[in-house]
């Protein structure tokens, strides 16, 4: 059963590349049309679209809502790093950094998460897209997130 167990130093992983598509969508639903995140953007020397920020960040609450459904986002810090531009790689990666079990009349049982969040683009070596490994990363987004786990359970450390 998911959420059982939550325990520090455990961590999850999303890989993703974002479109023009997905970049055009998302500033039309947020009403950020800002020239940098579309093709050309005013400056011939760019090749590619910058990501929205927030659209880079909701990788982590794919990683919460896919692992545990029914999480719930309590808070989150960000630090944009750098840019992460369309069709660029990225993995976005959660890691629990305390677990705390809590009960309460209103909303359960459950386990409040504090976790690292940060979003990782792969250099490229050599012209290729590189495959992610740890020698070759640069930290794009970073932050710490607290999430309610309804009905989740603390691990015991091993």
């Amino acid at each position: 059963r998911l959420g059982v167990g939550i325990r520090a130093g455990q961590s999850a992983e999303v890989l993703r590349s974002f479109t023009d598509e997905d970049v055009a969508t998302f500033g039309r639903l947020v009403g950020d049309l800002n020239p940098v995140h579309f093709p050309d953007g005013g400056d011939e020397k760019r090749k590619r679209p910058v990501v929205h920020g927030m659209l880079v960040a909701s990788l982590f609450s794919s990683v919460f809502g896919t692992l545990v459904p029914g999480s719930v986002y309590r808070s989150q810090n960000l630090r944009f790093e750098r840019p992460v531009r369309v069709g660029d790689r990225v993995k976005g990666r959660v890691v629990v950094a305390e677990a705390r079990a809590v009960s309460s009349s209103r909303t359960g049982e459950g386990v409040i998460c504090t976790c690292l969040t940060t979003v990782i683009r792969a250099r490229a070596k050599d012209g290729g897209e590189g495959d992610l490994s740890a020698d070759d990363e640069e930290i794009c987004v970073s932050g710490e997130a607290r999430v309610w786990l309804p009905g989740a359970t603390v691990g015991r450390e091993c």
